[in-house]
């Protein structure tokens, strides 16, 4: 019973800045005009996968490799978790490591493509100048510029160096880029290799190149607030972390957790620190492009009456 009152006030005192803290989600929630039904659960699955894989190809890593360590890393948190003999702490420690690495390098990808698309940019110059002062085709200055792309866009730009279909090389390079300023860029070279020089060397001047340089600028920018959100972020978790295990720590503390009513107390205060991260995602965000889908762009240029 003595011991009963001794926890009653700690256990109080959470949940009652939990239940402040979940409101300020709720509050924030409905300032941003969060729908939570918004995409069907196939639509936000896939584009979590597509999202993985965008991850991964920013990082220059093959998707098994990064599927691999993610795996590895949560069987790892699991076991950490499991000598806590917290079940809760467990299933926390593995999520952190199969969603935490992807956090911690969001920053180290985001500054990968961006290097990426200012050298795919200036490749297109490249390109426009071998065609209007060079006089060269299409396909001859992709063949060139394949075989010597410079190692930002090496793998990028590989396909351009083969033989065979011009068209479905730059499809392989767009889909390879996982860019939606590359995937553009190639839009517009599949559109115009059926039509007039002249018109491609204008569409490079006065689009590809000018928005380009305008997306470029705005991502310098979303990686500044992607920077900043990450750093209050690392502050919040580093604060849990040193508050959970001040509190575990003591004996009563972790006898206390390791019960149903501890159990509920932990999950709601987990729960809520991710819903404040998710807010704060939400609040600082980073700029989506419009991306293409160069398959069926490819079958239009193929069959254009199908």
């Amino acid at each position: 019973m003595i011991v009963g009152l001794a926890l009653s006030e700690p256990v109080i005192l959470i949940s009652g800045v939990t239940v402040i803290i979940a409101c300020g989600c709720a509050g924030m929630a409905t300032i941003l005009g969060l729908d939570p039904g918004k995409r069907t659960p196939r639509r936000r699955n896939i584009r979590l996968l597509e999202s993985e894989k965008d991850v991964a190809v920013a990082l220059g890593w093959r998707w098994r490799n990064w599927i691999t360590l993610r795996a590895g890393l949560t069987v790892l948190g699991i076991l950490v978790g499991l000598s806590t003999q917290i079940w809760l702490l467990t299933a926390l420690l593995g999520a952190i490591g199969f969603f935490g690495v992807r956090f911690a390098v969001a920053g180290r990808a985001a500054r990968r493509r961006l290097r990426m698309e200012r050298a795919f940019l200036g490749q297109l110059r490249v390109l426009r100048d071998r065609m209007a002062i060079g006089n060269q085709s299409l396909d001859s200055a992709l063949q060139q510029i394949g075989r010597n792309p410079g190692p930002e866009l090496a793998y990028v730009l590989e396909p351009w160096s083969r033989g065979g279909s011009v068209t479905g090389n730059i499809v392989e390079c767009g889909l390879r880029s996982r860019s939606a300023i590359v995937e553009h860029a190639c839009t517009v070279l599949i559109w115009a290799r059926t039509r007039s020089l002249e018109g491609l060397i204008a569409a490079i001047d006065d689009v590809l190149i000018p928005v380009g340089d305008a997306q470029l600028a705005v991502e310098e920018e979303s990686l500044v607030t992607l920077t900043q959100q990450r750093a209050v972020t690392f502050a919040m978790s580093a604060l849990m972390i040193v508050m959970f295990v001040s509190i575990v720590r003591v004996e009563s503390f972790r006898t206390y957790y390791e019960t149903l009513g501890g159990t509920i107390v932990l999950l709601v205060a987990v729960t809520t620190f991710f819903g404040l991260i998710a807010m704060l995602g939400r609040i600082a965000r980073v700029a989506e492009w419009t991306r293409w889908d160069l398959r069926k762009i490819q079958e239009q240029e193929l069959h254009p009456h199908g």
